[in-house]
């Protein structure tokens, strides 16, 4: 018979009965609690009258099936012999068994003892009530009636329903239809579908490092998610932290490019490519109980999308540049509308959509789940007093060219990533330090600006990519076209970097990009990815980058340019001379005839703005005039009249007339070069 003492910290197991009448042997077990994949400290301690020092110990380990998995010497200090062991983490958990035999310079001694070792980390502590030892009521009386949390599964109990939502939402999948992708036909792809980007390239490599943020409780299994898997307090409590469980036994030594040998733990995965995440009690407020975590619930805030969305591309404000944690709280000018000295609204005011989806898209994001949000949602087709601004919010010009002067207001943002500068971090990896490539970051930006018909072009793997004009490699830019009656020009933030290029396929290479965190070597990272891929041969490295939509951070309307800051009175403005770039944006793209006004009737002599108002007012299509010449007829000039109505005796330029006052543009009847 055994007597089992229960200490501080540690199992204390002593033997009444042993080989030796006055020796005996005190088992101590450290964790008291042990798990598969983690650590345990034996002592066997020789107890009576042993001649000291021990001469020998030796231990034997079953598991929890009666496999012998360990037979080894014990260290030995005096009276105590100690041995230390990381428990595989792919054994059979249960009652195991462990056999401690000392001997000293007369006798040898044999105990055996039994413990359990559970199939998961008890690393989750308790719930802690609050100093007063009661519960917290929350918003939802519902919610009230919260006595224990056991994970998604408490709030599945009552919305199972929502929890199917969220199962088919991008939040959930990484993934969704593609409708506004003008090289794919619309299926569904995502960062964790085809996804690689200009910043930490291919998440699905990244050991889990990229998932901290995603719902999914189990990470990004490569499985379908399951209702289980929708950790709906990421997004409806603003308290709630958690962490992945690590494994020691998931680890990868390296020598990174100083010759500095680490071995890096990764979170522990299942066969099934589950990752476990618990409560992370460190981060949240001292006496946190996840019962009251649970009961005071709430729709989600500013705060809860920004602590996702604001440290996207691996830091605060790194990647937008529009956002960050603080936005949440912003100055009137940083952000009108999220500001609580202005419009004092949340992002999901306009970021709503039914069934757990979110509307909204940039131009570098690949799915599409619902509409994207527009200004005329809470302001009117005409916002201002102004006939003349009114044309220009209804026309070709996005509200946030003239309502967002700069970006990066809050913070700095990152504009550029060289791979081949690597710096060390000593937050990344869960704060076991890695390499990132040199960031330059800066505050305060003004855009670029470039037409957007609500399409895009953005790069998935696998597919060939060929360089722009400037020799660069877009991996995401906007489609639209001046005057094209869809597109207006908005403004954006352009981030470049270095990326690898296949020679063989043209495609680019997604580095294995955990290899660049821990080594500080990207081409190890994009050998290593092309073993991923099943890839062979030669790359090289070429410049990449992406434009990225700037529709976060509106000003006051008193921040607003005047006329002058975009035109000057000549109506051919030069680059650099005004707050747009209107030769680049095509504006000067006139024909001849066109410019000197001979296209249609014999040349005439305004200032520019009265022929534009001029014009307006006999409802001339901008598309009229800034286009090339007509090349001819959509169609023969004896069927096209005869398709809206019969032939008419009309002198030409009568019946130009008489169509524009009906508002036919041009393109109506004619073809252009």
């Amino acid at each position: 018979m055994r007597k089992f003492v229960m200490l501080a910290g540690l199992v204390l197991i002593m033997a009444t009965e042993s080989s030796g009448a006055d020796r005996t042997i005190i088992t101590e077990l450290n964790p008291e609690n042990p798990y598969l994949g983690g650590a345990l400290h034996i002592d066997c301690i020789g107890n009576g009258e042993w001649k000291l020092p021990l001469r020998s110990a030796r231990i034997e380990i079953r598991n929890g099936v009666d496999e012998r998995i360990v037979r080894e010497s014990m260290s030995i200090d005096g009276n105590t012999a100690s041995y230390e062991f990381q428990i595989p983490a792919d054994q059979a958990d249960g009652s195991w068994i462990a056999k401690c035999e000392l001997r000293d310079r007369s006798e040898r001694v044999n105990e055996t003892i039994r413990f359990t070792v559970s199939a998961a980390p008890d690393i989750d502590p308790p719930d802690v009530d609050p100093p007063d030892g009661g519960y917290i009521d929350g918003p939802i009386a519902a919610h009230n009636t919260i006595t224990r949390y056991d994970g998604p599964a408490t709030c599945i109990t009552c919305h199972e329903q929502e929890a199917g939502e969220m199962l088919n939402s991008l939040h959930m999948q990484w993934s969704g239809p593609t409708p506004n992708l003008t090289n794919t036909n619309g299926e569904r792809l995502g960062k964790a579908v085809g996804g690689i980007n200009t910043f930490c390239t291919y998440a699905m490599s990244s050991k889990g490092a990229c998932f901290s943020c995603h719902v999914r409780a189990d990470g990004n299994a490569p499985h379908p998610p399951e209702a289980t898997d929708v950790d709906c307090l990421m997004c409806h409590s603003d308290t709630y932290q958690r962490t992945f469980v690590s494994d020691p036994e998931n680890t990868e030594t390296v020598t990174d490019i100083y010759g500095e040998e680490k071995t890096y733990v990764f979170g522990r995965v299942d066969a099934e490519g589950n990752y476990t995440t618990v409560p992370d009690y460190a981060k949240m407020p001292a006496g946190t109980s996840m019962v009251n975590v649970a009961r005071t619930v709430h729709l989600p805030t500013s705060a809860s999308c920004l602590r996702c969305h604001a440290k996207a591309g691996g830091g605060d404000w790194t990647k937008r540049g529009d956002m960050g944690l603080n936005s949440s709280h912003a100055s009137v000018n940083e952000d009108v509308h999220l500001s609580s000295e202005g419009a004092n609204i949340g992002c999901v005011n306009c970021h709503s959509a039914l069934n757990h989806k979110i509307s909204g898209r940039g131009i570098d994001l690949r799915q599409t789940e619902a509409d994207r949000p527009t200004c005329q949602a809470c302001h009117q087709e005409a916002p201002h007093e102004s006939s003349t601004l009114n044309r220009h919010a209804q026309g070709q010009v996005g509200c946030q060219v003239c309502h967002i002067r700069e970006f990066a207001k809050g913070g700095a943002t990152e504009m550029s990533r060289d791979w081949f500068s690597p710096v060390w971090n000593p937050a990344f990896c869960s704060g076991q330090g890695g390499f990132v490539g040199e960031e330059i970051k800066q505050s305060n930006v003004k855009p670029e600006y470039v037409w957007f018909d609500g399409t895009s072009y953005v790069y998935n793997i696998g597919e060939t990519i060929e360089p722009d004009e400037r020799g660069v490699y877009a991996m995401a830019k906007a489609h639209g076209s001046p005057f094209d009656g869809k597109s207006s020009i908005v403004p954006i933030k352009r981030h470049s970097t270095n990326i690898a290029l296949h020679d063989e396929s043209g495609t680019i290479v997604p580095p294995a990009i955990m290899w660049m965190f821990m080594t500080g070597d990207f081409n190890r990272a994009v050998e290593e990815g092309m073993k991923e891929q099943g890839m062979s041969g030669s790359y090289r490295i070429v410049e990449a980058d992406a434009e990225m939509l700037i529709t976060h951070g509106v000003e006051p309307a008193s921040k607003a340019p005047t006329c002058v800051e975009c035109h000057d009175g000549s109506g051919m403005t030069p680059d650099g001379t005004g707050m747009l770039p209107f030769g680049a944006l095509g504006y000067h793209d006139i024909a001849s005839s066109v410019a000197s006004c001979t296209l249609c009737h014999e040349q005439k002599s305004l200032q520019w703005e009265t022929m534009h108002s001029s014009h307006r007012a006999d409802n001339v299509s901008c598309t009229s005039c800034h286009s090339g010449e007509p090349t001819g007829f959509i169609k023969p000039q004896s069927q096209l009249c005869g398709s809206c109505h019969e032939t008419k005796p009309w002198r030409q330029d009568e019946g130009h007339k008489k169509h524009l006052e009906k508002g036919y543009d041009c393109a109506r009847c004619h073809t252009f070069a």
